[in-house]
């Protein structure tokens, strides 16, 4: 049996496993069934991904390219990277049509390649960037005095690669993926080493989608056959590798400086710098390189950067961004409860932890991916799947509300990204080896040591700590399940068939179960969630004198509407104890923490003043909900740190 704290396992670490770089379990080989995710999926899947594409339409998002088909001039709908939101939008829908067959989607979709083609096709290379065409047509990819930093050249051809990728493995249909290969090979002939053009992104994310177009073509060769545009996938991954290795050499091209994570050599930077989005983005590419091309220096920074991310630089919910003049990152544990923490940085960074997982088969990386999307990115959409916000401060006062659109409406796109994506993060396989990540109600299907092995989960994680495990190969095979034990838990036990398992918690934060598997068997992990007052890091200025409140990977905040009509001047009494109720009344259904604490009054007459004539402190019940869950119910204010009350 496993069964220990986490402070008493630091004791008992082994070194950490020195396998091979996993493989996720793909989107296809995984059905997730589950009561806290399977109805948000439904809602993101009907409602949100539509809403996201009328809106962009309506903005003239799909105009845009009927005019530069048409070369028309007009003024440019949305901002620069409106081609690119569109894009992820694709992404995200055909990642949910794996999951679940959308035959009016497809076809909308296609409507909208088929635009985007015509625009295209007015270039002999494939070159599309509405802005770009519209406003300043002579600086293409931000050269002749351009600068991709607003343009975007860079982000939304990056964005239509993925893009492009994500609809083939969910359709199979070769139109946009050949529209974007062509897009593809005329990067790699602009830009890279001399004599080519020293361009690199303005904006991150052609990283990792030049890094998926490369394995694409490597693991489906017989698709070079059937597109018309030559191909060789080598030249994916070397442009890619460019664009990380180039930050820092400024020749002949626009200096994005520490903003862009160009001030020095990524392999070389030990801290993560300006506009949260653009790094976690880089970095998310630079763990998915680094898996590819086997670098240790890849692997070393990435892990660097982490590290410095994590601990000094992330808020409690996985948000990132505490700085709102440049959506960035500030000082080391400079972390103010008014950050800005856009979504699209915590979905940035979900996709680092979870690219940076399959390099390292590092727990830890898990765990934060789980952080962020329990927290701080399911909190970016309304659980009408209709409304968002940009920005998830853990304070907000009485007047904030989400909003139904944005003049840069980037979250939501980021949002149905990472949500697509969520069967892949399950599980994940190594060497003889299947990695349970996640824990969520699902099947996943996958070859482990030579057998075809199902693995299905039953669980109401986050609401309970329990999972079942049922392992079915098609014959008995041994191999390692390695089963994460989240950092957050305490007393964590395991049972196989029934017994106590004998099992190693290795340094990588997973336990290990090495057997010979049967169908049948069944894993049962038991996780205490019992209520936990947390706090920040002594250096954290803001949060001194504050707690927080946390049920397994769960967030909680106060919200005004709960507590009296104001959160911000409450105290969580030391001595108070913490409850825990469902209430299936409540936010669709959701379990709460309560207790009795103070609201405390402040009135002030003088500069100075006894305290006693200053401060009153009324007892009244407090009820926290989970953050994810907040705003939803109006206009209210809300507070995730509460002052630590005597």
């Amino acid at each position: 049996m496993l069964t220990c704290s986490t402070n008493l396992l630091l004791l008992l670490l082994t070194a950490p496993s020195a396998e091979l770089p996993l493989q996720a379990v793909p989107l296809p080989r995984v059905t997730i069934d589950d009561p806290f995710w399977s109805p948000k999926l439904e809602v993101w899947r009907t409602v949100t991904v539509t809403d996201i594409f009328n809106k962009l339409e309506a903005d003239g998002a799909l105009t845009n390219f009927d005019h530069v088909r048409d070369g028309i001039p007009s003024e440019h709908g949305g901002p620069p990277w409106y081609d690119g939101l569109l894009y992820e939008t694709i992404r995200g829908s055909a990642d949910f049509m794996i999951q679940h067959a959308e035959p009016a989607l497809e076809e909308r979709i296609d409507a909208i390649i088929e635009r985007v083609a015509s625009a295209a096709a007015q270039d002999p290379g494939g070159y599309v960037n509405t802005y770009t065409q519209m406003v300043c047509p002579d600086q293409r990819w931000g050269m002749n005095g351009g600068d991709d930093n607003w343009q975007h050249d860079l982000y939304n051809a990056g964005a239509m690669v993925e893009a492009a990728v994500h609809y083939w493995r969910a359709t199979g249909k070769t139109r946009f993926l050949e529209i974007a290969t062509r897009l593809a090979n005329t990067m790699c002939d602009t830009m890279g080493p001399p004599p080519r053009a020293n361009v690199v992104p303005g904006h991150s994310i052609g990283e990792e989608a030049f890094v998926k177009l490369y394995l694409l073509f490597r693991e489906r060769p017989e698709l070079k056959e059937a597109m018309p545009v030559p191909i060789d996938e080598a030249r994916y991954l070397e442009l890619a590798e460019f664009w990380i290795e180039n930050r820092g050499n400024t020749e002949g091209r626009r200096a994005f400086e520490s903003y862009g994570q160009d001030h020095k050599p990524v392999l070389e930077q030990d801290a993560v710098e300006g506009h949260a989005v653009r790094a976690t983005l880089l970095f998310a590419g630079l763990a998915a390189a680094g898996a590819v091309n086997g670098r240790e220096d890849y692997a070393s920074a990435a892990m660097r950067l982490w590290d410095n991310m994590v601990y000094r630089r992330m808020y409690i919910t996985g948000g990132l961004g505490a700085v709102a003049g440049h959506e960035g990152f500030g000082p080391d544990y400079v972390l103010p409860n008014s950050g800005y923490l856009e979504t699209c940085a915590a979905v940035g960074a979900a996709f680092f932890h979870h690219n940076l997982n399959l390099l390292t088969a590092d727990a830890r990386c898990a765990d934060e991916l789980e952080r962020a999307l329990y927290n701080g990115i399911l909190v970016g959409t309304s659980l009408t799947g209709d409304s968002y916000f940009y920005e998830n401060p853990l304070e907000r006062g009485p007047e904030t509300s989400r909003w139904p659109w944005h003049g840069c409406p980037c979250c939501p796109p980021m949002f149905v990204k990472a949500m697509g994506a969520l069967p892949g993060y399950i599980y994940a396989t190594g060497p003889e080896t299947l990695y349970v990540n996640l824990f969520i109600g699902s099947t996943g299907r996958t070859s482990v040591g030579g057998a075809e092995v199902e693995v299905t989960q039953t669980t109401r994680y986050p609401w309970e700590g329990d999972v079942r495990i049922t392992v079915d190969p098609e014959r008995e095979v041994t191999f390692s399940l390695c089963v994460r034990i989240p950092g957050w838990s305490r007393g964590a036990t395991l049972l196989v068939n029934g017994e106590p398992a004998a099992v190693g918690l290795l340094g990588d934060g997973y336990a290990r179960i090495h057997r010979t598997w049967s169908r049948g068997d069944e894993v049962r992990l038991h996780l205490p969630m019992g209520p936990q007052r947390v706090r920040a890091h002594p250096s954290v200025e803001a949060d001194r004198g504050r707690v927080a409140l946390t049920r397994g990977p769960l967030v909680y905040c106060l919200e005004g509407v709960d507590n009296g009509g104001a959160a911000r001047t409450l105290a969580l009494p030391r001595s108070a104890p913490l409850t825990v109720e469902w209430r299936g009344d409540l936010l669709g259904g959701v379990m709460v923490l309560g207790a009795t604490g103070l609201s405390v009054q402040e009135d002030w007459r003088e500069l100075y003043a006894p305290v006693d004539e200053t401060l009153r402190a009324t007892r009244q019940p407090l009820l926290a909900v989970p953050y994810f869950a907040s705003a939803n119910r109006g206009p209210t204010d809300m507070v995730v740190w509460v002052a630590d009350g005597p």
